[in-house]
């Protein structure tokens, strides 16, 4: 079985070698030349916004999945036309947005942290009130292992 993974990071890196002692064969597609996971399979150098480059990437897997969040929503979309690509792009456009996810999560019943939304700098004092200290803010888009967050504990400000 050959996997189509988006994005050729650290994380599709380990997802690959997880992988291999199942039997499973992986093809990547990153816009990166240097993206690591060309160490270890056949990765595929193009934009994600590439239909062409996305179709002949599609050609002959059995299924599409992506390394982390934040690949466009639209490449997976495109895919999803030629192959399965789970988690499906509805999920992925739900996982793009915190705010979203979460409330998502919720809607679901689907145990989350507490949360507020702030929109400005205006609404923190009303979502610490909400969830209390210590507390973290996130960027609703684009953050990812610590990129986009900050923290604030009783007695502290709040840092990014």
């Amino acid at each position: 079985m050959t996997i189509g993974i988006l994005g050729g990071g650290q994380l599709g890196y380990m997802l690959a070698l997880a992988g291999y002692p199942l039997g499973l064969h992986f093809r990547f597609l990153d816009p990166s030349p240097q993206a690591p996971v060309g160490r270890i399979a056949h990765r595929v150098t193009a934009e994600y916004s590439d239909h062409d480059a996305l179709e002949k990437f599609a050609h002959g897997l059995e299924l599409v999945t992506y390394e982390f969040e934040n690949v466009p929503v639209e490449a997976a979309r495109f895919l999803a036309k030629h192959v399965p690509v789970y988690p499906p792009p509805e999920a992925l456009e739900a996982a793009q947005d915190r705010l979203n996810e979460k409330s998502l999560f919720k809607k679901l019943g689907i145990a989350t942290t507490s949360f507020a939304e702030v929109n400005g700098a205006g609404d923190v004092d009303a979502a610490v009130k909400k969830t209390g200290l210590p507390a973290v803010l996130k960027t609703r888009r684009m953050g990812y292992d610590g990129k986009g967050s900050g923290c604030c504990e009783p007695g502290k400000t709040w840092n990014s």
